[in-house]
């Protein structure tokens, strides 16, 4: 089955919006191949709300300079406003000639981020733009044609309907009854080193719209937004979870699952002190190690559900009845949800159990929700972008220490060999 049609299935599957946003980028890749994706919810007056970007550096580049931009007449982001107003598709295009590549946008935007050619669409819904798309490319690749347009604009109906901000506080019950535990792979991660007393020494690039997640602020970038020096909440807490360990105060292993809009986030907090320290000397100060804390966003666990049920064979019709089978619901409860008649959700049902190998909705929740070889299968669907880099990827001479630093003694530092081989 083509991957339009899967992605219109996706965008019907209820999932907040923010998660939609999150759920379509594979698919996207696929129907028009491009390099990176950008996407964004937009308010009435044209601002962000919330917006994800595979570049994990595109969320402090883009508050740092952006805004100076939406001014300049020479620029991309000048036609903003008015594309929103519009409700345009290809706004951006005609403006990539000429002057473009010499041009202080593409110099202070684009090329640290290692794009250049932008594909943009605004999403309406009633005549009001409600979200926004941008597809990118390197230079080193062909620019958007009209063909590429054509196919974004055949997509937004179904986009808007995925982006569209449901009336109902309960529209969406599956993701309540969705394990947490069941998150998919992970879309984006950042890493922040912090003192004992909570203060920020190194973080990466990807961890800003993290903390925005975690925060719950807005992410908008066509204001000046100052930098927030206010930890999230949940960062605080497990701060003082592992510090707790280390005055023996509490045993609570320093790791959390939120969840959130976006999909689910994790939360990991180790001690870090410097290579060769002797375990019983750290033990004695504590205060004297970092923290790192890595923070990940996976993707939706319905969209997660989605995703292994395509992959596994699935039509678009039998990914909707078997997203509701793992689920737990009957039969009847499915063809009133998504108003077929019970002789077809049968039929998917049956033909899904024959496409999958299982026999009833019992054994298909555990393939899908307890899949031992869910981390294989997720290898390649979010690969890690060349702007990427992990905390231990630098030159720093670190060691990680996973148990509390006071306590039952540890064992030696690990070498940065055995970092790289457990943390596979």
């Amino acid at each position: 089955m083509g991957a339009v049609e899967h992605l219109k299935a996706l965008c019907c599957l209820g999932l907040p919006p923010e998660s939609a946003m999150v759920a379509v980028v594979p698919v996207l890749h696929e129907i028009i191949p491009h390099d990176g994706a950008r996407l964004a919810l937009v308010a009435p007056d044209a601002t962000i709300t919330t917006g994800y970007s595979e570049n994990p550096a595109s969320a402090a580049i883009f508050r740092e300079r952006l805004w100076q931009f939406m001014d300049d007449p020479t620029a991309l982001m000048s036609l903003w406003v008015p594309g929103v107003r519009a409700v345009a598709i290809g706004w951006a295009m005609h403006r990539q000639g000429g002057g473009y590549l010499e041009s202080g946008y593409y110099r202070e935007i684009e090329v640290p981020l290692g794009s250049c050619w932008l594909l943009d669409a605004m999403i309406g819904d009633g005549g009001r733009t409600i979200g926004f798309v941008s597809l990118t490319r390197p230079r080193s690749a062909r620019p958007f044609t009209a063909d590429d347009l054509q196919r974004l604009d055949g997509l937004r109906p179904w986009l808007a309907h995925a982006f569209r901000r449901s009336n109902s506080h309960n529209a969406r019950e599956e993701e309540d009854e969705a394990p947490i535990a069941t998150a998919g792979a992970t879309v984006l991660s950042g890493q922040v080193v912090l003192t004992s007393d909570r203060r920020i020494v190194y973080q990466t690039s990807g961890l800003e719209l993290l903390l925005r997640i975690l925060a719950g602020e807005p992410s908008n970038y066509t204001r000046y937004v100052p930098v927030s020096d206010r930890l999230p909440a949940p960062l605080l807490k497990i701060l003082r979870q592992i510090t707790g360990a280390a005055n023996g105060t509490s045993n609570t292993p320093p790791r959390m699952q939120i969840l959130t809009a976006f999909g689910v986030l994790t939360l990991e907090a180790k001690w870090l002190v410097p290579t060769g320290t002797l375990p019983a000397d750290a033990a004695r100060d504590p205060k004297s190690c970092l923290i790192a804390v890595t923070i990940e966003l996976h993707e939706h666990a319905i969209a997660y559900a989605a995703r292994v049920l395509r992959e596994s064979g699935a039509t678009p019709a039998q990914t909707k009845v078997g997203i509701h089978l793992a689920l737990g619901k009957s039969r009847p409860e499915i063809a009133d949800e998504l108003g077929l008649q019970i002789s077809s959700v049968a039929d998917h049902s049956k033909k899904l159990y024959q496409t999958l190998d299982v026999h009833n909705s019992t054994e298909l929740g555990t393939k899908i929700w307890l899949n031992p070889h869910q981390d294989e299968a997720r290898q390649g669907v979010f690969q890690r972008r060349p702007q990427e880099r992990d905390l231990f990827e630098t030159s720093r001479p670190i060691a990680l220490m996973s148990t509390p630093v006071a306590g039952p003694r540890p064992k030696r530092p690990l070498a940065m060999a055995q970092l790289d081989s457990r943390s596979g």
